[in-house]
């Protein structure tokens, strides 16, 4: 109980309570609860749908990422993985919980198929940019030459950090440390794994399925809009909306994910001319709809798989999968990205 109290699990939620009570306060409260109890039933079996094909979706991209870095599991722990690990997305660093179903269940290293979930995150954030560069929002005209201006900073010279970047030399008392030689092996697995990744075979089937699911989440938003009774915003509109919202949510450098997001959503809403109360019922909608359903899909998957969940719950991890080095070069060859791993006394790395 005490660990639920620690100031970094407790700041994250005062933070998100701050801003849902901020936005109600500004769509206000007796008008957002109106239109919510109002919204059309109607419109409920496809928004379901559409948030079922959504993660499924994700999903295969998750396998995608999975197999280019060799991790061979069955497919029913990766399902397992992820679609219980979707509703924890929500809490601070949640996106990592899939990656750590992974360790328990199937002791699969967690630095190298956290380097999946990093790629995933960085798909959605590309996808975004680049719709909002080409759609753009009402009223805001200089949102376009931003993005344009930072991706032309950030991109080149991640690409300078990423492909001349070693490792410092740490002191040999830090290194005595268990914890940090733990996490060093991690920090190792995890730049493996984007050397596997960061090939445009892997990038462009996550791309693609990155704004296929992408577009799944904004026609949910506009469905949640016409429930509401909104009919005067385009889908192209609320698209645009939606990538900005996701953008926003992930760029801004705050611990959380409820809040921030649908801040972002409300203010988009606005630039296109959509009313203030319409606007922060359509994103507190979206958000319950959403989480709802990942968390219904989430207990059904653990009611369904209980040997997943039994494996989840063991008293320690299962024996890790095959060297990962070995692993990952086969994934690497099954995307056709040319190499050999080479192990030396420091580990092994990557020869192109």
């Amino acid at each position: 109980m005490t660990r639920l109290l620690r100031p970094k699990v407790v700041m994250p939620i005062l933070l998100s309570a701050a801003l849902l009570a901020a936005l109600l306060a500004v769509g206000n409260v007796g008008q957002v609860v109106a239109l919510m109890l109002r919204f059309r039933h109607i419109y409920l079996p496809y928004i379901l749908l559409l948030l079922l094909a959504y993660e499924v979706v994700q999903c295969i991209q998750w396998h995608v990422f999975l197999k280019a870095l060799g991790i061979h599991v069955p497919l029913r722990s990766q399902a397992f993985a992820y679609l219980v690990g979707e509703p924890t997305r929500v809490l601070p660093i949640g996106n990592f919980f899939e990656n750590y179903f992974l360790l328990r269940a199937r002791g699969t290293d967690f630095g190298l198929s956290s380097a999946a979930t990093i790629l995933s995150v960085l798909t959605e954030v590309g996808v975004a940019l680049l719709g909002l560069v080409i759609l753009g929002l009402d009223h805001w005209g200089w949102l376009r030459p931003l993005i344009i201006i930072g991706l032309a900073v950030f991109v080149p010279s991640a690409w300078l950090v990423y492909k001349h970047h070693h490792a410092g030399t740490l002191p040999s008392w830090l290194t005595l440390h268990q914890s940090v030689r733990t996490a060093l092996d991690e920090a190792r697995q995890l730049r493996r794994g984007a050397a596997a990744l960061l090939h445009p075979g892997v990038m462009a089937r996550g791309g693609l399925l990155g704004a296929l699911y992408l577009v799944l989440a904004a026609s949910v938003l506009y469905l949640v809009l016409r429930g509401l009774g909104v009919k005067d915003v385009s889908w192209w509109q609320v698209l645009a909306v939606y990538l900005f919202s996701l953008a926003f949510a992930l760029i801004f450098p705050l611990p959380v994910d409820v809040g921030v997001t649908e801040l972002g959503g409300v203010g988009a809403f606005l630039a296109i001319g959509v009313l203030r109360s319409e606007a922060v019922s359509a994103v507190l909608l979206a958000r319950v709809l959403s989480l709802g359903a990942a968390i219904v899909i989430a207990l059904v998957t653990m009611a369904v798989m209980r040997d997943e969940v039994r494996a989840l719950l063991g008293s320690r991890a299962r024996p890790a999968s095959p060297s990962p080095v070995a692993g990952l070069a086969g994934g690497m060859e099954a995307a056709g990205v040319p190499g050999y791993f080479d192990e030396d006394a420091e580990g092994a790395t990557v020869q192109e």
